[in-house]
């Protein structure tokens, strides 16, 4: 039987070769999964690497030793510690250091101490500016800064004491005997993780014994612990993780008198989140191309084993055995397919052992499933193989397996929907089989539409048209055929919309994390000097807003300037951002009340106390940004009188509140009258009156147990603070930052703050505010194509640029996410199908053989002109491939819209955009359309 089967396979050799290239078509494509997961995985395991903090991946363990009374160091923590931090593929640095100042010198303050350090191996992590490095008892080296600040030359002696802090000056005095040093080198530290989280800044590096050598009462020993170049990768995230259960259960973060900081729990848990998430929309699109790809080898397969059935027929009429028909009809094409698939993984699977595992078992299934259809396809009876028919049964059990398929797609959705943040079951097959779904549906109306077609056709008197579709009516292979191909279109545009739409979802989670084109991140700064240099640097509002995060929610802005910065998309509001710039800031603010010089006075009439002496304060924010200042002016007397204090105002103040404090009972009224005030127009408290006279306003004030009954503040700006805010209540404001707010228009999103958080207007708030303004973490927000004399210029008017963060870099870094990579596996994925798909078309035309043209050509010889029959199989393809194109659309928006939209890295509000799915649709009309052209000669 061996020899007869290799006869077979040399005899139709062109079967065989397809065979093989499709079964390693089909098998690398399921083995791409792994190998792309691998891929991306050690990438984000990079990139989180790259991207972390010091602390997260280096180590720390210190311990302050005394010394005892021998005056020598006690050991036990560097083998200790040596121990703990013996992470795999971590390198251990033991460094010992004391505080040390000149002997010289009696009493320093902190910077006019040194850091006496021994470190390993400093000499191979410097590089020599001048002299040599260490080389034998009393060298010491010093970094250029260190070198520069203490006024130290090459070859200069030092004599160096320990020191110790002394409580009550806050000064170091020595605590030893002196040292004595020679500065032998001035090095530059060379950039490496060998440093750990410490400073060369002060620094003099001796060796062991030089250290050893000077009197301390203490020292300082760390071990520093940091990874090697590959240390943390995919494939050592378990041990790490072992290691570090390990160490936490071990120690709790205590050594003896010491520390361990181990931060790498974070870093691994980062990691680990950003794997999930490329994981997670993996399934979704490997599960339907995996079982495309065992439908493509079976439907190859049934090909090749229905256009031999006639010679099956003749061996079976010529007596042979049911068995060694059997091996026959499965042996032939069972050795391509396996040997296709096991090439096919190896190649793609190259390095990545699931990958291997995965091809080598979807060969498997193929081959059993093909020695299945084979042998079934010869099972027929005599006459059914000779007269070349299905057998009959199929028909019902077709439309079984349609059923089927359509409760088990139902099912899967709405398993999907119910299994929550886990997708386990069959909720990753719910896409395949929706399009498989819809794809059934198709290929049950097409014998329908194709029957209408042809007899159409023929009344018009169109015969290639009637005999093609006659062909799609008549033939069960065009049915199977056509469900490939609407899945393989189905995968492809599903993959196609759901990579555009996450990209959709990333560009708007960036412009509303960023806020706008580029961010300047600035030092503290108060809020009238923020204010003043933004406007100076862009007098024409149209290039830089300044803005202050007052909490994590409410975000202070300078709304004028809004609409020409901010990154708005119209569906954030429903009114435009214009109008919501209006409302956040309806009218400009009047000059503040502004008092100058070392004492505050005021000028005050008390006419009416009801037998109360209330005490006066004053409460001013000094312009320059120094704290906020609460001046006492002392009680209220009946007459006129002026009430006066020392406050630090030279530079000026802005009086924010001058307050009355009334009694917590209610009933006894207050009134007063300011001479010559500050501010013309003020706001009296709720319950309380405020008119003017003739030289100042005159205030009635009346208890009623409010904590705001006393409060008498310049005017100038809104009672209450205008907010827009994402909901209907807006975030509670710090009561110490200005007044309750008055909600004035809401949004369902905001820049920077998303979809929860509230907008006002910085000026507003500054002047509703009793502090200084000093801001911790402003911003100037710059819109696109801001030219750089604008930063410039903010630079001269004293701002300080900390950082710098652009919308262009967080869609680049969200790019970068595990679910942006994991959604754009789906794209490989549908193009794979595509693939396969046309790879079954050709199989397809090139492997019924001539048992495909009989008909034609008994039409031929009956005299049907040649130029009706040779057109005729290209247009029932071409048709066949117009039919799997629309259907396979609208599998794919079936699908989306079920099970798409709600897929992690994706927005269920977001609209899919139609140029990705019309290129989708136009490359496969493209491949299909071409190999929908290749024929045989016959």
């Amino acid at each position: 039987m061996i020899v007869l089967t290799l006869a077979m396979l040399r005899a139709r050799w062109r079967q065989a070769v397809g065979l093989f290239l499709l079964a390693g078509l089909a098998c690398a494509g399921v083995a791409l999964a792994p190998v792309y997961l691998a891929r991306t995985e050690e990438g984000i395991v990079a990139a989180e690497v790259a991207a972390a903090r010091s602390e997260e991946r280096t180590m720390l363990a210190a311990a302050t030793v005394e010394s005892n009374n021998a005056g020598t160091i006690d050991e036990g923590f560097e083998r200790d510690g040596a121990r703990l931090l013996d992470a795999p593929g971590y390198t251990r640095v033991f460094s010992a250091s004391f505080v040390a100042q000149p002997a010289e010198r009696p009493e320093v303050f902190l910077d006019g101490t040194r850091q006496v350090t021994y470190r390993d191996d400093v000499c191979e992590h410097v590089t020599l500016v001048s002299g040599r490095c260490l080389m034998g008892l009393g060298d010491a080296v010093l970094t250029e800064e260190t070198a520069r600040r203490a006024g130290v030359r090459l070859g200069d002696p030092l004599a160096l004491a320990a020191s110790s802090y002394k409580p009550g000056t806050s000064t170091f005095v020595p605590a030893g005997l002196p040292g004595y040093l020679t500065v032998v080198g001035i090095v530059r530290p060379v950039a490496s993780p060998y440093w750990g989280r410490g400073t060369s800044d002060g620094v003099v590096y001796v060796d062991r014994r030089t250290l050893d050598g000077f009197e301390r009462p203490s020292e300082l020993q760390t071990f520093d612990a940091f990874p090697q170049p590959g240390a943390i990768r995919a494939a050592t995230l378990p041990r790490l993780r072992a290691w570090l259960a390990q160490a936490e259960a071990g120690t709790g973060g205590e050594i003896g008198s010491g520390r361990a900081e181990i931060g790498l729990g974070a870093l691994l848990d980062r990691i680990d989140a950003a794997r999930a998430a490329a994981r997670e929309p993996v399934p979704f699109a490997a599960v339907p191309v995996a079982l495309l790809g065992c439908a493509v080898l079976v439907f190859a397969v049934a090909t090749g084993a229905r256009a031999g059935r006639f010679e099956h027929g003749i061996v079976a009429l010529r007596g042979a055995r049911r068995t060694g028909r059997w091996w026959l009809a499965a042996a032939e094409p069972a050795v391509p397919v396996l040997a296709g698939g096991l090439t096919g993984s190896l190649i793609a699977g190259a390095g990545v052992p699931a990958a291997l595992a995965y091809g080598t078992a979807l060969a498997a299934a193929a081959v059993l499933a093909g020695a299945v259809v084979a042998v079934r396809a010869i099972s027929a009876p005599l006459s059914d193989l000779l007269r070349r028919v299905d057998r009959r049964g199929a028909r019902w059990r077709s439309a079984t397996f349609d059923v089927m398929v359509w409760l088990l797609a139902a099912v899967a959705v709405a398993h999907f929907h119910t299994s929550g943040d886990s997708v386990y079951g069959v909720a990753p097959l719910a896409p395949a089989l929706l399009m498989l779904a819809v794809a059934l549906l198709a290929a049950r109306a097409m014998p329908v539409v194709a029957a209408g077609v042809a007899a159409s056709a023929l009344h018009r008197g169109r015969p290639v048209a009637a005999l093609a579709a006659l062909r799609l009516a008549r033939q069960p292979s065009g049915r199977r055929l056509l469900t490939v191909l609407v899945v393989a279109v189905a995968l492809l545009g599903f993959a196609t919309t759901g990579v555009a739409v996450a990209a959709v979802t990333q560009d708007a989670r960036a412009d509303a994390a960023v806020g706008a084109s580029r961010v300047l991140s600035l030092a503290p700064v108060t809020r009238q000097r923020l204010l003043a240099a933004t406007r100076g640097a862009d007098s024409q509002a149209r290039h830089a807003m300044a803005v202050v995060p007052l909490t994590d929610d409410l975000l202070a802005v300078d709304a004028p300037r809004l609409p020409a910065v901010a990154v708005w998309h119209p569906s954030y509001a429903e009114v435009s951002l214009p109008d919501l710039a209006r409302a956040l800031h309806p009218s400009p603010a009047a000059p503040p009340a502004t008092v100058r010089g070392d004492t505050v006075a005021f000028d005050i009439t008390a006419v009416r106390l009801d037998g109360l002496s209330p005490d006066l304060t004053a409460r001013l924010a000094p312009l320059d940004g120094a704290p906020g200042i609460e001046v006492r002016l002392g009680a209220l007397q009946p007459g006129r009188r002026v009430y006066a204090a020392a406050a630090a105002c030279a530079a000026g103040c802005r009086l924010a509140v001058l307050q009355v404090r009334l009694p917590a009972t209610a009933g006894q009224a207050v009134t007063l009258t300011l001479h010559a005030p500050p501010a013309r127009d003020w706001r009296a408290p709720q319950d309380g009156t405020v008119t003017a006279a003739p030289d100042g306003v005159t205030f009635a004030l009346r208890a009623t147990g409010r904590a705001d009954a006393g409060l008498l503040r310049p005017a100038g700006v809104p009672d209450r603070i205008p907010v827009v805010s994402t909901g209907p209540a807006p975030p509670p404001v710090p009561p110490d930052i200005f007044d309750p707010v008055a909600p004035v228009a809401t949004a369902r999103a905001l820049p920077r703050l998303g979809t929860h958080g509230a907008l006002i207007d910085l000026e507003y708030a500054d002047r509703l505010a009793v502090d200084s303004g000093l801001a911790e973490h402003a911003e100037v927000w710059l819109a696109p194509g801001t030219p750089q004399s604008v930063v410039d210029a903010l630079v001269a008017a004293g701002l300080t640029v900390t950082g710098e963060r652009t919308l262009a870099g967080e869609r680049a870094l969200l790019g970068r996410s595990g679910g942006a990579l994991g959604m754009r596996y789906a794209l490989l994925a549908g193009i794979a199908a595509v693939v396969l798909g046309a790879a079954a078309l050709l199989v397809t035309a090139l492997g019924a053989g001539t048992a495909g043209w009989a008909d034609l050509v008994a039409l031929r010889r009956q005299g049907v002109p040649a130029r009706v029959t040779r057109r005729v199989e290209p247009v029932a393809t071409l048709s066949l491939v117009a039919v799997a194109l629309v259907a396979g659309t609208a599998a794919a928006a079936v699908a989306w819209f079920a099970i798409g939209r709600y897929l992690p890295a994706v927005d269920p509000a977001a609209v899919p955009p139609f140029t990705p799915m019309l290129l989708a649709l136009g490359g496969s009309a493209v491949v299909l359309g071409t190999i929908a052209l290749v024929r045989p000669r016959s």
